[in-house]
């Protein structure tokens, strides 16, 4: 039984997982909006901010395995990890635009 995952097999992990995190924050996003429950801010914001810990770690695992054979498995993790990054980084990047905007 071999029981050492590619890091390949990681990535893909991870990248499910994010998914499974983006579900749950649409989710409560939704349900914040048609007033299901009260303070979900936290609820919204806490997936979010795992995921992109989450697609960092998966990029890590990506690029540790760039020399395993390709695979339709590979090139999603690669997908999802570097879109979640860009994602997360983009919006930190509005948000502090916005407190910036604020105190001026």
């Amino acid at each position: 039984m071999n029981m050492i995952k590619s890091n390949t097999e990681k990535s893909f992990r991870i990248a499910m997982v994010i998914l499974l995190l983006f579900a749950f924050t649409y989710l409560n996003v939704f349900l914040k909006i048609w007033n299901k429950f009260h303070n979900g801010e936290i609820l919204i914001a806490l997936p979010f901010i795992a995921t992109g810990i989450l697609g960092t770690i998966g990029l890590i695992y990506s690029i540790k395995g760039r020399k395993e054979n390709r695979s339709i498995k590979k090139v999603v993790s690669v997908l999802i990890n570097v879109g979640v990054i860009i994602l997360f980084i983009g919006l930190m990047l509005k948000n502090i635009i916005d407190i910036t905007n604020a105190f001026n």
